[in-house]
């Protein structure tokens, strides 16, 4: 037989035992793994948070409504009274309401500073002067054969209009 070749096929080198380099690798990635697997729950469990909050304010807006019972345009003058009805089962806030002469698109009113609360089943008056231009009375031949378009917009961000019309002509 020959020695020689066989000692020539053995390598001198040295290595790392295998089960010592499978606990190094686990001391590395086991902490690693753990931090990121931690950091992802948190976040998946506030993203959920975040989507059952907007759940639940979006059905509460589909649960608003209001339907405008009177519009009251004062002739000599030019104060608009807005008789609307909470039909929803909500409590409702009213926070803008917008009127528009629809022929000129003139916006008459334009009030974003309102915070007027609307119970369920009750009538609430909003009263509200228009940026009459010409004479400042409803009366005005500019004013009375004409169509408004009136806009109101809730907290929960739900939008209701009508179109009225002077003296109910």
């Amino acid at each position: 037989m020959n020695l020689k070749k066989c000692t020539k096929l053995s390598s001198k080198k040295r290595g790392v035992n295998q089960i010592l380099g499978t606990m190094f690798m686990l001391a590395l990635v086991v902490p690693i793994g753990t931090v990121i697997v931690t950091k992802g729950l948190n976040e998946v469990g506030e993203i959920s948070n975040r989507l059952a909050s907007g759940v639940t304010y979006q059905n509460e807006g589909g649960r608003e409504d209001i339907v405008f019972e009177h519009i009251r345009l004062n002739p000599t003058g030019n104060q608009v009274t807005i008789t609307v009805r909470n039909v929803g089962t909500i409590d409702t806030t009213i926070n803008k309401i917008t009127m528009v002469k629809i022929d000129t698109q003139e916006l008459l009113i334009n009030d974003k500073t309102l915070a007027i609360g609307a119970q369920p089943r009750i009538g609430t008056d909003i009263p509200s002067t228009a940026n009459l231009q010409f004479s400042g009375r409803w009366d005005d031949p500019n004013y009375v054969n004409s169509e408004y378009k009136i806009s109101i917009l809730t907290s929960k961000g739900n939008f209701f209009e009508t179109v009225a019309r002077p003296f109910n002509t």
